[in-house]
Order: structure tokens, then C-alpha cells, then sequence
């Protein structure tokens, strides 16, 4: 809902380009050649790298980590939300060799709460990028903890919460506030701690996704009252989602009721007047941006929205939306082209089918050999996958 990112700049040097038939040709005879490509590769080493994130972060108090992942294999995964992490992924990384190799890419995936907002940073670091380009790319999501639907919450009951949310102005300017000093503490210690780098820092904004007609169809299926299902966290699934669901609390966090509650803010936003700032952006599933709350009937203009009535009796969906398989929506993805490897990877419980594991020092995590997702098998139906 709210988002915010951090580019960094880190040392770097143009990189050689791979030399053409002809010019090892000319170089057997002596020819002097500019192998200067237009990329630039990183000139720190991937020792320093992890030891500065895990320095940088600690030091911004971000300890909690979900995942690490180096070249699509995962190094780390925290299948049970154990605290204070953080340092197992240097840990792993040694084990693994990762810190003696050259790499490609690097993915590493934080959750921390703060003042009720509750922020996922999402770092993805690349080896060689063209020039000019920043090597790391830092997003930062947050949610609203009270926004949260309740235990035993009715339609109706959770409908009016969200618009007496929205009805005080100031609360929404607070949390932003929060993110955005989250925001800019994250880049003042990653730039001390990652000796060369240079931080750039982009404010938070509120996003709200516009349900399509797959995801509004999807309503039908929602409990509410004692039959709530609470959103929860889960490990990683082997599934990458697209558009405007490629946002890390979709990968590791349940919540089912996330569509409804952008569609109670977007009605709320076109018939209360609610939320008419250029600070809140309305994007569609794809992710591309269709307005903003300074034009929310053009951002609204073609929408279904309508189709959709609550009241005590619960959510109603008109017949003239589709109901599909919960599958077909863009929460989940059936491309198993985007699967990463587990095999090998640490985790916060061991592997009870593998034969191979080792005990970690601290957290209660082990170093397991099969490949194993919060102890359900990684394979073709992926992990935590069948709940979305």
C-alpha cells in the first residue's frame, strides 16, 4: 500500500567486452584493441558486499530476514518468521562458498514493524549493469497493520473501519512520515557501511491496486464474521507473480482480503471524496499507473467496481463477473519457468526427509541438503502456493 525505494550507486569500473573472431585474430599479431564495453561491473568484492548489508541493516535495527538469494539458488529462507536473523545469512554464505565466487545477481528480502506500519525491503543487487545505472535497487512496501481485517469481522463492520481510516486525513500522512524516515535511515547506514556507495532516496507514496473482474470475482469466496481468515505469513513459493502482484507481501504474506480492502478505498475514493491527492496512486493488475487521487474518475472510468455490494448480509457480486478459479488470477502464476532453487539452502527448521543436516548455531536453524520449503516439497505445485 505504501511504497518507497533507495537506488545505490556502488563502486564499480567498466567492464571488458568478450573479443570477436577477428580481433583475437588481430591480437595474435600484436594489435592494440579497446575491449571497453558499456557496462559496468562491480569492483568490490562479494565479501565486503554482504558483510556491509548485514552491518548497514543491522544498524537501521532490520534484523528480521525472509530470504537470500544468490544467481536463483536460495542461500537462506526463514520458513517460521525467527527473529533476529539477520547474521545466518553471513553464516550461510560462507558455508556455501558464495563469498569466494564471482556472482550475478543477489537477492535478499527483509520484514521489519514500526510504529504500526509493517515494511518489507526488498534489495536486489546486480553484478554488471549498463553505465550510468545503479547496482543496487532497494523497494520498500508497507501496510497498515490496522487495516488488517479482525477476527469475527463482518463485511459491513470491515468496510466502515477502512472508510473511517480514510475519513481522517492526518493518519495516512502519519504512516507515509513513518516510512519515509525508515526510508531515508536505510540509506544513511548502508552508505557508511558500504564504503563508496552513494544513496539515493525516493519519498513513500500511497498505491492502491484496482481489482480486475478476476480478482472482484474472488469476493464470493471471501469468509468474514467468526469464519475470518486472519492473513499469516508463509515461506517462500517457487512462483513469481507479475504487474502489480510482483510486491514481496504477495510472495510471503497470505492475506486474501487485500483486494477487498483496495476496493472499499477506490469506492470510497470516487463516491465519499476521500483521498483526492496526487500522493495516492491508483494502478491497475498489470501495474501501470491509471491516475491518482487528484483523478480518480479517470482512474475509475471503465471499472467493474460497481458490480460489488456489501452489506450486513455480506459481499455481493454481480453475475455479470466472471468466478474463476482462484488460480487464474494474478495472485497466482502457474509459470514454473520462474522456479528457484532450494537444494542446499538454509533454513530456520530442518529438513525431516533429508538425511543430511547440519545444526546452525543459533536460531534454531539448520543447513539441509533436500529440497525442502517450510517442510513441504518444492516441486511442481510450489510452496504455500495452493492457499492464494
Amino acid at each position: 500500500m505504501l511504497k518507497s525505494s533507495i537506488t545505490v550507486d556502488l563502486p564499480s569500473a567498466v567492464a571488458d567486452r568478450s573479443k570477436t573472431a577477428v580481433e583475437w585474430v588481430r591480437s595474435l599479431f600484436g594489435a592494440r584493441l579497446d575491449l571497453r564495453s558499456n557496462q559496468e561491473e562491480l569492483t568490490m568484492s562479494a565479501m565486503s558486499l554482504v558483510v556491509g548489508l548485514v552491518e548497514g541493516f543491522s544498524a537501521a535495527g532490520f534484523t528480521d530476514v525472509i530470504s537470500f538469494v544468490v544467481d536463483k539458488k536460495v542461500v537462506y529462507l526463514d520458513s517460521r518468521e525467527v527473529p533476529d536473523d539477520l547474521t545466518l545469512i553471513l553464516q550461510a554464505a560462507e558455508q556455501k562458498g558464495i563469498l569466494e565466487r564471482r556472482f550475478k545477481e543477489m537477492h535478499l528480502v527483509l520484514s521489519h514493524k514500526e510504529s504500526g506500519l509493517h515494511v518489507l525491503v526488498d534489495v536486489r543487487i546486480r553484478n554488471r549493469v549498463m553505465l550510468s545505472e545503479e547496482e543496487m535497487n532497494i523497494d520498500l512496501s508497507g501496510r497498515i497493520e490496522e487495516l488488517q481485517i479482525q477476527t469475527g469481522e463482518s463485511a459491513d463492520a470491515y468496510r466502515a473501519r477502512i472508510e473511517a481510516f480514510m475519513a481522517a486525513h492526518g493518519r495516512t500522512d502519519g504512516y507515509r512520515t513513518t516510512l519515509d524516515g525508515i526510508t531515508a535511515r536505510v540509506a544513511d547506514k548502508l552508505r557508511l557501511t558500504l564504503v563508496g556507495a552513494r544513496t539515493r532516496v525516493h519519498p513513500a507514496t500511497v498505491q492502491i491496486i484496482r481489482p480486475g473482474a478476476q480478482q472482484l470475482g474472488r469476493f464470493r469466496k471471501l469468509p468474514f464474521g467468526r469464519d475470518v481468515s486472519r492473513p499469516h505469513y508463509r515461506p517462500v513459493p517457487t512462483y513469481q507473480r507479475s504487474g502489480a502482484y510482483a510486491d514481496p507481501f504477495f510472495y510471503y504474506y497470505y492475506d486474501p482480503y487485500y483486494d477487498f480492502m483496495s476496493w472499499v478505498m477506490l469506492d470510497a475514493m470516487l463516491h465519499q471524496h476521500y483521498w483526492h491527492s496526487p500522493a495516492v496512486h491508483v494502478v491497475d493488475t498489470s501495474g501501470a499507473v491509471i491516475g491518482s487521487g487528484a483523478e480518480i474518475e479517470a482512474a475509475t472510468g471503465d471499472w467493474a467496481g460497481g458490480a460489488v455490494t456489501v452489506d450486513s448480509g455480506g459481499v455481493s457480486v454481480d453475475s455479470s463477473v466472471p468466478d474463476l478459479d482462484d488460480r487464474q488470477s494474478s495472485w497466482f502464476s502457474s509459470d514454473s519457468s520462474s522456479q528457484v532453487d532450494v537444494g542446499g539452502s538454509w533454513s530456520d527448521s530442518s529438513d525431516s526427509g533429508s538425511s543430511d543436516s547440519s545444526s546452525c548455531s543459533s536460531g534454531g536453524s539448520s543447513c539441509s541438503s533436500g529440497s525442502s520449503c517450510g517442510g513441504s516439497s518444492c516441486g511442481g505445485g510450489g510452496c504455500g502456493g495452493g492457499g492464494d
